[in-house]
């Protein structure tokens, strides 16, 4: 892959994933606007709380796999890791600031979840299972996740060690500082609901 055209359209089709907000697309067709209800935040643990458990699950699925859709068929190419990066990067704007949506988004927890599957594989291989039984036990969707990515930071930098692969781990930190920024300018009126 060395057309600097692949990547160009890879990272805008990864733009435009991202801006398709699963959770305000399901809750649209059930008649409700999620903007309203909770936190505002069209995202899984609102969703989960505000609409029904179902519906977070499904939300939390699809948006994960968008994640992985991105990320892990670069990775399975052996395309180099800043590319599988800037594919995050662009997914997370796209969660962020949605063309489909008036650029008003979600905080892109679950999608930055599926993005590890092309950083660290095997880390988020190994966290994946953690993060579902830590959510299962707690209920607490940002603890679940801060588990996930030490985890798969941890495994990460161990199975990587003596490689370079072990830069997905510091751009996995990368995309998890995206997300806390992006939640605490949502959550403190920054970016709050209309």
């Amino acid at each position: 892959m060395d057309s600097i055209w692949f990547y160009i359209i890879w990272l805008l089709g990864s733009y435009l994933v991202g801006s398709v907000l699963i959770g305000e697309l399901i809750c649209r067709a059930k008649g409700i606007d999620i903007r309203k209800l909770g936190t505002g935040n069209p995202g899984t643990a609102n969703i989960w709380r505000q609409v029904g458990y179902k519906y977070g699950i499904a939300v939390f699925a699809l948006d994960v796999l968008k994640g992985v859709s991105v990320t892990l068929p670069l990775a399975l190419l052996n395309v180099e890791l800043v590319w599988i990066a800037a594919a995050m990067i662009c997914t997370l704007t796209g969660q962020f600031l949605p063309v489909f949506f008036k650029f008003r988004g979600n905080t892109g927890m679950a999608v930055l979840f599926g993005t590890a599957a092309g950083l660290v594989p095997f880390g988020a291989l190994i966290g994946a299972p953690i993060l579902i039984l830590m959510f299962i036990m707690s209920r607490n969707s940002g603890w679940s996740g801060a588990v996930f990515f030490l985890v798969c930071g941890i495994s990460g930098v161990f199975i990587y060690l003596d490689d370079w692969e072990w830069l997905g781990v510091i751009y996995l930190m990368l995309g998890s500082i995206l997300v806390v920024v992006k939640q605490h300018l949502q959550y403190s009126g920054g970016s709050s609901r209309e």
